[in-house]
């Protein structure tokens, strides 16, 4: 069982943002999409946590 992509920091979340690059470059894949998919809600959560803190 893997476990889910959590962002805590601005570090975190470019090293994510590097990861979905490298995936972008890969064939396509069922396994890809998965990572894209959590990738993309990790980063989400990450940005509204960041803005909810800034308001």
């Amino acid at each position: 069982m893997k476990l889910p992509i959590v962002i805590h920091t601005e570090e975190d979340y470019d090293r994510a943002q590097q990861r979905v690059e490298e995936l972008n470059a890969m064939p396509d894949g069922a396994e890809k999409e998965r990572e894209l998919h959590a990738l993309a809600e990790a980063m989400l959560a990450f940005e509204l946590r960041r803005d909810d803190a800034d308001d």
